[in-house]
């Protein structure tokens, strides 16, 4: 019987360095025998290759940043959305949106993972997250201040990242 095939969007991953990256390496770690897993993230630095395999997981690097060269990518690299089982958002819900009209029907979750500054969240920031939850299968919230500071009820809250 096939693998059910994840693909992960995340602003970056190895081998950049924090929270969000050591919290899907982890989760990826333990899913990796059970699924095939993909995951999509921004190049964060010029040197690294657009595409590598990293302990067995296919990573795509976005050569550039934008929401249209986003979507432009995705566009480019349709069949990854397309044979996906399951679509596994780690804060970057925009990459997705677009393409959600394509694929109403499609698991997709999403993982929200801190908070965005020090003063209390703005109106868009309220508005993004609860839209990304509205449109989601489910999240998970890392920390519980996300229910309290955007309004979105957690599917799953988590204490610790990874």
């Amino acid at each position: 019987m096939a693998k059910a095939k994840v693909l992960f969007l995340a602003r970056l991953y190895l081998p950049h360095i924090g929270g969000v990256e050591k919290h899907l390496q982890n989760i990826c770690k333990e899913l990796k025998t059970k699924y095939d897993i993909t995951i999509v993230c921004h190049k964060h630095d010029p040197k690294l290759p657009d595409f590598e395999i990293i302990d067995d997981i296919p990573i795509y690097r976005l050569p550039s940043v934008g929401k249209f060269a986003v979507w432009r990518w995705f566009i480019s690299h349709l069949s990854l959305l397309n044979s996906a089982d399951i679509i596994h958002i780690h804060d970057v819900f925009y990459w997705y949106l677009p393409f959600k009209l394509l694929f109403p029907f499609k698991k997709s979750y999403m993982t929200f993972h801190g908070y965005e500054g020090a003063d209390p969240p703005g109106l868009k920031q309220i508005i993004w997250h609860r839209l990304a939850a509205f449109l989601t299968s489910g999240n998970i919230c890392i920390g519980g201040f996300h229910q309290k500071y955007y309004g979105v009820k957690p599917t799953f809250t988590s204490y610790g990242a990874a």
